[in-house]
């Protein structure tokens, strides 16, 4: 076993013989509370007279001693806690250890109001024997239910927020300017040589990809075009007519020409689409970019900058406003959502 887990085992322990001492020590409180009134003594008095002069001269008359005999034995557990949890260094200051244990320290002083704070010790034990697994907690009935319940809870007190919070903006973003203004000037134009990156690159893999899938399409285009045109050649129609030879020279010429002409274009292309020649596109896009955000075009990319962005709000506002709570517990097959983090 590992020595974390012992130390862990040691101390819960510690806190179960703490805990008796605690329902004896209330245990005692309440009886000795009782004992004070005149009802019980005279009761104790009557049937059972041995038994009241025992508790009255061995206990209620030295009550106060008994209970700081508790009071002791709890203040140097505090004591001796608090010197392992500064030497294990388990808090950012020193004197952290009385306020996070504030429910130990105040369950000392012999008051009957804050005695009762004693019983908080079962409830930071519960953690404790979580984490040891001496129990489960999370496959009682009590804690599926609170955490079914806490999950609506927290879903529809967030889906207000965040409802109320994206109408706020959309009411903002119509009502002026300077929001898609902003948008313009402090998001979109700092990330200019990163958007036109972007933009440059991928039209490079577009035109890779859209050319290499209709190469053969865009070869037979090219043919015909080609071949219209040497029809239409008066040189070349001159060569065919020539007797003989003529015809087979013009198709010689024409078969030439296609050559050439898918040569160099195929050249561009690679040219194009290869990522150490993109020198040019990306001029290409900065031109283009320069032009948008441009005060002749700023009008349009304020509408369009507003025109995305509450559409955006809107779809997201309508995701939000989902009831998640009724799809999850509708149907009981569907799996239980996660707790939410602590």
């Amino acid at each position: 076993m590992d020595r974390p887990r012992v130390r862990e085992l040691l101390g819960l322990a510690v806190d179960i013989i703490m805990l008796v001492l605690i329902v004896a020590n209330l245990t005692l409180i309440i009886i000795d509370w009782g004992f004070e009134s005149v009802i019980v003594q005279r009761q104790l008095q009557t049937y059972l007279p041995s038994v009241h002069r025992w508790y009255d001269e061995t206990i209620h008359q030295h009550f106060l001693f008994y209970d700081l005999a508790f009071v002791a034995i709890f203040v140097t557990e505090i004591l001796i806690r608090w010197g392992l949890a500064i030497y294990r260094q388990r808090y950012h200051r020193w004197f952290f250890y009385p306020f996070v244990h504030w429910y130990d320290v105040l369950g000392c002083i012999p008051v009957s109001s804050l005695r009762s704070l004693r019983l908080f010790r079962v409830i930071a034990m519960i953690p404790k024997m979580q984490r040891l697994g001496l129990f489960d907690l999370k496959k009682t009935y009590v804690y599926e239910k609170f955490e079914k319940y806490r999950a609506i809870l927290l879903e529809e007190i967030s889906d207000r927020v965040t409802v109320r919070i994206i109408e706020g903006l959309q009411k903002e973003i119509r009502g002026s300017h300077p929001v898609t203004d902003r948008i313009a000037k402090e998001v979109i134009e700092p990330q200019r040589e990163a958007l036109i990156q972007a933009l440059t690159h991928r039209l490079q893999e577009a035109t890779a990809v859209a050319y290499s899938s209709r190469q053969d399409d865009f070869h037979d285009y090219l043919d015909d075009v080609i071949a219209e045109a040497v029809n239409r050649n008066r040189e070349i129609n001159t060569i065919a007519s020539l007797p003989g030879v003529g015809t087979p020279m013009a198709t010689l010429l024409e078969n030439a020409i296609s050559d050439i002409v898918f040569n160099v274009i195929d050249r561009m292309v690679e040219d194009v689409a290869s990522l150490e020649n993109d020198r040019v596109i990306a001029e290409v896009t900065a031109i283009s970019t320069d032009t948008l955000l441009s005060p002749k075009y700023d009008q349009r990319l304020n509408r369009l900058a507003r025109s995305v962005v509450l559409q955006s709000l809107d779809v997201i506002k309508e995701h939000v406003e989902i009831k998640t709570w009724k799809q999850t517990y509708s149907d009981p097959s569907s799996p239980q959502p996660a707790p939410a983090a602590s």
